[in-house]
């Protein structure tokens, strides 16, 4: 998977602090392979028609179809066979958040019609005719967009559970005892890190690392019922570091030693 910037025909941009606004053309019938780009971006269909695929899932854009897209999250393009117009907004969000005290969604979204596309043609417009208030105007839009886009995201995250989540059980369950990162997890499922590390946490209540805790102790205690078997080597086995590791895992877990839980287990 390859990261870049906007791809397209780029027919005039403009720039504000912490974002970047292009108007582009994608000629018909061309496919942008999976790649991801360096900012979190938001895509309005202003003409013409486009399949996207993305976070495991596939939908088309049409004319007023609002996307957005969090930053070095995978996803590939198709367009149709007329050409496409496009206003996409790139956004840093670091420079966002510091200067305007703003969060950009941490999951992808897709919304045809109603409030959000709507703010985001009146980006379009300010964009296309600016005057001298044009850059204040563009700038508290994009704040509009963002509040709007956060409050989709929270509603759409209460409304479902993603099909990517399963595949990180699995993968939890298969190599829990082994050293894993939040990037190799994410990269593995196809998602961005920081929305699999916020979804993960709203679906379970818990961090992705204290699901691989859980887990190894869960694996602990089972072990705990071989008499033969040491602490020490239980906890190496369960993935821990060392046996104070465990033992401090362990009790935080289960309100208890693992020696004490193997004598009242006995």
């Amino acid at each position: 998977m390859i990261t870049t910037g906007v791809q397209g025909q780029i027919i005039r941009s403009s720039r504000e602090p912490g974002i970047v606004c292009h108007e582009v053309l994608y000629d018909s019938g061309t496919t942008l392979d999976t790649h991801a780009h360096d900012f979190a971006f938001v895509a309005l269909t202003l003409s013409g028609r486009y399949r996207e695929t993305a976070c495991g899932s596939e939908f088309e854009c049409s004319p007023r179809s609002l996307v957005f897209h969090p930053l070095r999250e995978a996803h590939a393009v198709s367009f149709g066979a007329s050409v496409t117009r496009c206003f996409v907004m790139e956004l840093d969000s670091h420079e966002i958040e510091r200067r305007y005290d703003a969060h950009p969604p941490v999951t992808l979204l897709h919304v045809d019609g109603g409030p959000m596309p709507a703010i985001a043609m009146n980006l379009y417009d300010e964009f296309r005719h600016a005057d001298v208030c044009s850059s204040l105007a563009i700038q508290g839009l994009v704040l509009q967009l963002l509040a709007g886009l956060s409050r989709t995201d929270a509603h759409d995250a209460d409304g479902g559970r993603p099909k990517w989540l399963d595949r990180i059980d699995e993968l939890l369950r298969n190599q829990f005892r082994s050293h894993l990162t939040l990037e190799e997890i994410a990269s593995a499922v196809g998602i961005s890190p920081a929305r699999v590390s916020a979804i993960f946490r709203r679906a379970y209540r818990r961090s992705i690392a204290e699901e691989q805790r859980r887990l190894r102790v869960e694996f602990a205690r089972e072990r705990l019922r071989d008499p033969q078997a040491s602490l020490a080597d239980i906890a190496v086995e369960a993935g821990f570091s060392d046996q104070p590791h465990f033992s401090r895992a362990f009790k935080q877990l289960t309100g208890t030693t693992p020696a004490r839980y193997r004598m009242l287990s006995a």
